[in-house]
């Protein structure tokens, strides 16, 4: 297999100019959180994320922030399903 000369691989990342071009840093957001989880006597969500969690998902997560014996597990939010 040919290497590439290093003439060729400067070229691949020089403008014509000879200048090197700055890139931009890539935007920095923060993404929509999806997954809840829930047990061990802490959870990700609670009762009055109904809208967001759904009925049984803010349900469990309550029922396992106020100390009830709740398996672990996760809820998808309700946002991933629209």
């Amino acid at each position: 297999m040919a290497r590439k000369s290093s003439a060729s691989r400067r070229a691949a990342t020089k403008p014509a100019s000879g200048r090197r071009t700055k890139r931009k840093p890539a935007a920095k957001h923060k993404a929509a959180k999806c997954v809840y989880y829930f047990g061990e006597g802490k959870a990700d969500g609670n009762g009055k994320m109904k809208p967001l969690l759904g009925g049984k998902g803010a349900n469990l997560a309550e029922m396992t922030r106020i100390g009830l014996p709740v398996p672990p597990g996760f809820t998808i939010s309700t946002e991933v399903c629209t």
